[in-house]
């Protein structure tokens, strides 16, 4: 078992509960769709997320899954796209917000199935009905297929890692 000190345990639990706030609070669904708090609520969310996709590789196992990953040089599974979108969240001047060279198309979110956009041989579009898609550029994470699955994963791995249960 690795060494892990008071603090990063800490900011693990931290990230854990504010991460499970958020997602119990109902923020991310289509009756609060027109909430000014959706991105607020988005942004920690992903920031938190990132920090425990980088402890869970640290301290145990990168999350690798790539299902319905837009899979580039640079982004090979959801522990990419996570970093990625929290980038673009996190970096107004950041590339990441274009779909093409010229054309910005950032922070775009699909409830259930649907098609944001189509640009030439780009677009934004979400595949299933009972989800959630955010897009930033080319790219896109889904609510449940990859922030929910992502964040249940990383809890499995760093839970037993900093002494509590998992539940």
């Amino acid at each position: 078992m690795p060494d892990i000190d008071f603090f990063t345990r800490s900011e693990i639990k931290r990230s854990i509960d504010r991460i499970q706030q958020l997602q119990d609070s109902g923020i991310f669904h289509l009756d609060n769709s027109g909430s000014p708090l959706v991105k607020s609520a988005f942004i920690e969310v992903l920031i938190c997320l990132r920090d425990l996709m980088y402890k869970t590789e640290k301290y145990d196992k990168r999350i690798d899954f790539d299902d319905d990953i837009v899979k580039t040089d640079d982004i090979k599974d959801i522990t990419d796209t996570i970093k990625y979108v929290r980038d673009a969240l996190c970096h107004l001047n950041s590339d990441n917000h274009y779909i093409e060279k010229n054309c910005l198309a950032s922070y775009n979110i699909v409830y259930g199935k649907g098609q944001m956009l189509n640009i030439g041989d780009s677009g934004q579009s979400s595949d299933y009905d009972d989800d959630v898609c955010f897009f930033f550029g080319a790219q896109k994470i889904y609510l449940v297929r990859h922030i929910v699955r992502a964040f249940g994963e990383a809890k499995k791995k760093l839970l037993p890692l900093i002494g509590q249960r998992i539940e």
